[in-house]
């Protein structure tokens, strides 16, 4: 099964020449649009094809998991926070003069 950066380093490869095989660094800014502007679908195996769906699937049930168990705990953190009588003005005057004396104990 690829990996996201394998399977772009594969399609870059394809897209624009040889490239080492060694090349572990991921696409930036043109290198992507050069592969995202390509079709490589007819490319691929039958096989190549199911492995990267199932990938996909796979990822997108991550990503919504990671999406829930972070919206679950910013929920706790809202509650710890109510017990212990923290608010967002509390909050403010906190960083104000945490900033404050920063500023004035730092030499510039």
């Amino acid at each position: 099964m690829y990996s996201y950066y394998s399977w772009k380093r594969k399609l870059f490869s394809v897209a624009t020449g040889p490239r080492s095989l060694l090349e572990t660094e991921p696409l930036q800014g043109r290198d992507e649009d050069a592969a995202a502007s390509a079709d490589f679908s007819s490319m691929l195996s039958e096989q190549e094809k199911e492995e990267l769906k199932a990938e996909l699937i796979q990822l997108e049930d991550e990503i919504t998991t990671l999406r829930q168990v972070l919206s679950a705990k910013e929920r706790h953190l809202v509650e710890i926070k109510q017990k212990l009588g923290m608010n967002l003005m509390n909050e403010l005057k906190q960083n104000f003069s945490k900033s404050w004396h920063d500023m004035q104990t730092t030499t510039a």
